[in-house]
This record gives structure tokens, C-alpha cells and sequence, in this order.
């Protein structure tokens, strides 16, 4: 079974789009701790890709008043889209914490958690080429799953680490705000997912 019809196309197609647009700025965030340098011509390019989703947001809440009939529940659409907009803001938003907190180089931590926010953004991609056609992503939801946690952890583990041995207390909360950002980062990609096997099954 699976969804048909321009109209129905439409909002996969916007997914599909919300979705690379998460990935790419998964790559930006990782290019911009491995070239911290140039943090500010990394900025102004995912300055330009949030933009650049906050435009496609408005475009679906428009399209979603205009139709009669949607593909799968307004609160569905509203829900994924909600969810792939906090994605690219909270990116944004945490390199930008990177820049404005002055911090001089990032840290291993930092890092890692990048990258595993690019490897979830990517799986996101795999996951909404699914829905149209009411694919299984089990697997993919377990990958999702796995990363967050591992996240989850790392933050845990970082933060902990901070209040053990960091004595400038600036250094601490601004840490702390950046791990929770980047950390954050992944409880959405998890939450996407998770309304995306909801919505398969729902209508499979």
C-alpha cells in the first residue's frame, strides 16, 4: 500500500525536502567544529539553511490550510514538520552558542556528539523516502534509539565530568548549555522518527 496522488506528493515532497535540509546541516555543524577557524562563514551558511526552513514551514502550514482533504492527519503533518524545524533551529542556535559564548577550540565531546547528530540526520532521509510508500523502519527507529542514548549518556558523562573538575564556573554553564543544546538535537530526531513508524503503521 502506499499514499498517491500530486496532492499527497506535495507534503512528501516537503518532508522529503525538511529532511535533507536536517542532514545538510548535520554536515555543516560537523564541518564547522573540524574548521573552527572559519566558525563565521559556517554561521552565515547555516544561518541561510534555517532560513531556508522556516520558509518551507510557512509554505506547509499554508498548504495545510488550503486543503480540504490531507494524506495523513493534520496533526501528523503538523508534528513532522514541527519536529525537522526544531532540528535545524537547534543546530543553528548551538553553533552559534559556540561563537557568541567565545569558546577557543570544541571539545572532543562536542565532536562526538555532532556526529552523531549527522548520522541520525542522515537516517532521517532513509526514514521519510519510506513513508509514501508505507515502508517498514523498524530498523532505522532501533539505529535512532541506540544514537540518542548513546548521546543521552555522553551528555551525562560530560556534564558530570564538568561539575567534578571545572573551577571557572563561566566555563561550566556555558558547556553545560552547549552539551544540553547538541543533546537536544537528538531527542528530536528521535521524536521525527517515532511519529513517522506511528504514522506507517496507522495507515499501512
Amino acid at each position: 500500500m502506499k499514499f498517491g496522488g500530486p496532492r499527497e506528493d506535495s507534503f512528501f515532497d516537503d518532508f522529503q525536502k525538511q529532511a535533507q535540509f536536517a542532514k545538510e546541516a548535520g554536515d555543516m555543524l560537523v564541518n564547522l567544529l573540524n574548521d573552527f577557524d572559519n566558525i563565521e562563514v559556517h554561521l552565515r551558511s547555516l544561518k541561510e539553511k534555517e532560513r531556508q526552513g522556516d520558509k518551507l514551514v510557512h509554505e506547509i502550514a499554508k498548504k495545510i490550510a488550503k486543503s480540504f482533504v490531507t494524506p495523513i492527519d493534520r496533526e501528523d503533518i503538523h508534528a513532522i514538520t514541527a519536529n525537522f524545524d526544531d532540528i535545524l533551529d537547534l543546530i543553528e542556535s548551538s553553533s552559534v552558542n559556540l561563537y557568541i559564548y567565545n569558546v577557543n577550540k570544541p571539545t572532543e565531546a562536542a565532536m562526538q556528539l555532532a556526529k552523531i547528530i549527522q548520522k541520525m540526520t542522515a537516517l532521517l532521509v532513509d526514514a521519510i523516502a519510506c513513508l509514501s510508500e508505507l515502508q517498514d523502519i523498524g530498523s532505522l527507529r532501533e539505529e535512532i534509539k541506540m544514537m540518542e542514548r548513546e548521546a543521552d549518556k555522553l551528555f551525562r558523562d560530560e556534564v558530570s565530568k564538568l561539575f567534578r573538575s571545572e573551577t571557572d564556573p563561566i566555563e561550566l554553564i556555558k558547556w553545560k548549555e552547549i552539551y544540553r543544546s547538541l543533546e537536544t538535537v537528538t531527542d528530536r530526531c528521535k521524536g521525527v522518527m517515532n511519529i513517522l513508524e506511528g504514522v506507517i503503521i496507522k495507515y499501512a
